[in-house]
C-alpha cells in the first residue's frame, strides 16, 4: 500500500485554516486576520506536546474513533473549549444568565476579558493540577523500563514500587500550595483578595479528574481483556474508545487554559479568540494524526518522554501563574524545548544503535 504524503495529512488543516482567514478578514478586517494569525501561532506553539501525547493515545484506539477525534473533538476543541467554556466561566463567576454571558462575550469583550482574568487563579489550579497528575503518572511507573531523563526516572520507578508515591506527592503539594497562598493575587494589574478555597477546591477537581478518568479507563479495559462474548466485547471496545476520547478531550482542555487565557493579552474579542486557536488546535490535530500513521512515538523513543517533562514544567508554570505572571516566551520554551531535546537525543540513539548492528555483522 502506498504511504500518503506528508502534505496529505494537512488538508483538513488547509482547509480550516482557509475558511478561518476569510471569517477573520470578514469580520475584523486586516488586523483581524493578523490578531488570529499571531493566535494561530500561539495555540501551535503551546499545544506541541499536545500532539505527542495524543498520538500516544490514539495509536492505541481504533480507525473510528480515530476519525472521531480528528471531526467531533475538532468541533469540541473549537466550539467547546475555546469558545463556549470561557463564557461558562463568566457564567458560573457572576449571577448573569448563559444568554447574557454571551452577550457580554460579543458585545463587551473589555468587561468580559476582566472577569475572565478574576477568574484565573481559579483555572490555573485546576489545569495545572491536572497536567501535574498526568506527568507523575508517568514518572512514578514501576513498569516502564525505557528512561531519558535517567537519574531522575531511574529514582521515581523504584519509589513507585514502594506505593502509590504520586499521590502522596500531590497532596503534599497542595498542602503546600494552599499555606504559602497569599490573601490577595495580581489581577489586571491590581491586587484582588481571593479565599484560598478557590485555589484549593479547584487542584482537588483536577485531581479527581484524572483519577475519574483513569478508574474508567482501567475497568473498560480489565472487562475488554476479560470478555469472550463477542457481542458484548464490541460493547466494551465502544466503551473504551469513548472513554479515550474523553480522556484526550479533557487533556486538551487543560493544555488549552493557557493558551485561551494567553489569548487575551492579543485580542479580547471571543470570536477571534475562537478561529485563531481554533486554526492551531486543527493543525496540532493533522499534526497528531501524522504522528500516529507514521510510528514517529514507535520510531523516535524518546519523544514521549520530551512531551511528558514539557507537560510537567507547563503543569508547574501554572500552578506559579496562580500568584505570578511568566514570560509567554518561557512558557513557549517549555513546551518545545523538551520535545526538541528528546527528539535529537532519539535520532542519535538510532543511528548509535545502527552502528552497533553495523559492527556486529
Amino acid at each position: 500500500m502506498k504511504q500518503k504524503s506528508v502534505i496529505s495529512y494537512f488538508y483538513g488543516f488547509f482547509a480550516v485554516w482557509f475558511v478561518a482567514s476569510v471569517l477573520l478578514y470578514l469580520y475584523g478586517g486586516f488586523f483581524g486576520l493578523y490578531q488570529g494569525t499571531i493566535l494561530s501561532v500561539l495555540e501551535l506553539s503551546l499545544s506541541f506536546d499536545n500532539a505527542v501525547i495524543n498520538a500516544t493515545i490514539l495509536a492505541t484506539m481504533t480507525l473510528v474513533w480515530r476519525r472521531r477525534f480528528l471531526i467531533w473533538g475538532m468541533l469540541i476543541a473549537v466550539f467547546g473549549v475555546r469558545f463556549v467554556f470561557p463564557i461558562l466561566i463568566v457564567y458560573f463567576s457572576t449571577s448573569m444568565g448563559f444568554v447574557e454571558s454571551f452577550n457580554l462575550a460579543i458585545s463587551n469583550p473589555t468587561e468580559y476579558e476582566k472577569i475572565i482574568s478574576s477568574s484565573h487563579h481559579i483555572i490555573m489550579s485546576f489545569g495545572g493540577m491536572f497536567l501535574l497528575m498526568l506527568f507523575l503518572k508517568f514518572i512514578f511507573d514501576e513498569n516502564k523500563d525505557t528512561h531519558w531523563v535517567k537519574y531522575v526516572e531511574n529514582a521515581a520507578s523504584s519509589l513507585s514500587k514502594v506505593g502509590d508515591i504520586k499521590a502522596l506527592a500531590i497532596m503534599i503539594l497542595m498542602l503546600i500550595i494552599t499555606y504559602v497562598a497569599p490573601k490577595e493575587v495580581m489581577i489586571s494589574n491590581q491586587y484582588v483578595e481571593i479565599n484560598k478555597l478557590e485555589i484549593l477546591v479547584p487542584m482537588i477537581i483536577g485531581a479527581i479528574a484524572f483519577y475519574m478518568l483513569e478508574l474508567l479507563k482501567g475497568y473498560i479495559e480489565n472487562r475488554n481483556d476479560s470478555e469472550e462474548d463477542d457481542k458484548v466485547g464490541d460493547i466494551t471496545k465502544l466503551s473504551g474508545g469513548f472513554i479515550s476520547f474523553l480522556y484526550l478531550e479533557v487533556i486538551d482542555m487543560s493544555f488549552s487554559l493557557d493558551g485561551v487565557l494567553g489569548a487575551f493579552a492579543v485580542t479580547q474579542n471571543v470570536v477571534i479568540i475562537m478561529l485563531g486557536l481554533g486554526v492551531g488546535a486543527m493543525a496540532v490535530r493533522s499534526l497528531t494524526i501524522y504522528m500516529v500513521d507514521r510510528k514517529m512515538i514507535e520510531e523516535y523513543i524518546y519523544l514521549e518522554h520530551g512531551a511528558m517533562w514539557s507537560i510537567g514544567l507547563l503543569a508547574l508554570s501554572m500552578l506559579v501563574q496562580i500568584f505570578y505572571s511568566l514570560p509567554a516566551m518561557l512558557i513557549t520554551s517549555f513546551a518545545i524545548l523538551p520535545i526538541t531535546l528528546a527528539f535529537i537525543h532519539s535520532i542519535y540513539r538510532n543511528k548509535k544503535l545502527l552502528i552497533d548492528e553495523q559492527y556486529d555483522k
